[in-house]
């Protein structure tokens, strides 16, 4: 989607545990390139209980669409049933749903060879692997108890801040932020510094955040881009299950989603060395002559 409020929104949505939306999506698809099961699942969920539930089945299948297809054509069938028995099941039982079809996808094969055509503008081979380790073709089928490790966490008796240091967490892949042209804007860099009412405006284009500040009967000014609670109980109930004091969160922690300013932007060239693909040349848009 080219809308530039519809990406700005993209990059400045908060997920349940403060990430950039847009981030979290491309660490997704980054850890199943990288063949990391935990890390892929952490990510799908991040985004599924952040509330975007269908947008993560849509975006999954996308990347099996893109990446996989070609290779794992009998993946096809499995993914469309899952998909289709989430949107008939009416509670939450079918959410492994999407867990099965994640870690299926980080066991299988990929080609890289389109997505770096289409959308990175290069054209590359893939990399014949002499690779005695047989990728299994099986299909993973996960049951509610296997996600558990993934859903939201919440606290009853101490702070909402507390709860980070205990979560295990992982950092959003931005080493490839310039290679996708994922380019975060200044405030997001700061937003871990704004004060509750005003970070929290950006949280609350987030369904799960909206839906906490509604219980809490907070009212989203969009004037002022503040989020206010014309009841001051209402906002203290609010932060104590809430309210993460990110400012207040030792840095690694805060890094988890702002990042490392001393890791390096990776090129295409390192790319494609890491995903087992080689560069043939970067196609040159043909120049139009008029007559």
């Amino acid at each position: 989607m080219d809308d530039p409020i519809y990406r700005n929104e993209l990059l400045t949505t908060l997920t349940r545990y403060l990430y950039s939306r847009i981030e979290a999506k491309q660490s997704l698809f980054v850890s199943l390139l990288m063949r990391d099961t935990k890390q892929s699942l952490f990510w799908g969920y991040e985004l599924f209980y952040s509330g975007f539930r269908e947008e993560t089945y849509d975006f999954v299948k996308d990347i099996y669409n893109e990446i996989y297809a070609d290779d794992n054509p009998d993946m096809k069938p499995f993914i469309d049933n899952l998909i289709d028995e989430w949107y008939k099941t009416s509670d939450d039982s079918a959410d492994c749903n999407l867990g099965s079809i994640i870690y299926t996808l980080s066991l299988r094969n990929y080609n890289l060879v389109n997505f770096i055509k289409d959308k990175l503008q290069y054209t590359v081979t893939k990399d014949v692997v002499d690779d005695n380790t047989a990728i299994p073709l099986c299909f993973i089928s996960m049951t509610p108890e296997h996600i558990q490790p993934y859903a939201t966490k919440t606290v009853s008796t101490e702070k909402a801040s507390h709860l980070f240091s205990r979560l295990h967490l992982y950092p959003a892949i931005k080493i490839y932020n310039n290679l996708f042209d994922t380019k975060m804007p200044d405030e997001f860099s700061t937003i871990y510094h704004y004060p509750l009412e005003k970070w929290l405006y950006s949280a609350s284009t987030s369904p799960c955040w909206l839906e906490r500040i509604e219980q809490h009967n907070g009212i989203i000014n969009n004037e002022s881009k503040l989020v206010e609670f014309p009841d001051t109980n209402d906002e203290i109930e609010f932060c104590k299950k809430w309210d993460y004091e990110q400012d207040e969160q030792l840095l690694h922690i805060r890094q988890m989603s702002l990042g490392n300013a001393t890791d390096k932007q990776q090129t295409i060239k390192q790319f494609c060395k890491k995903f087992k693909h080689s560069i043939v040349c970067k196609p040159t848009k043909r120049k139009i002559v008029k007559k």
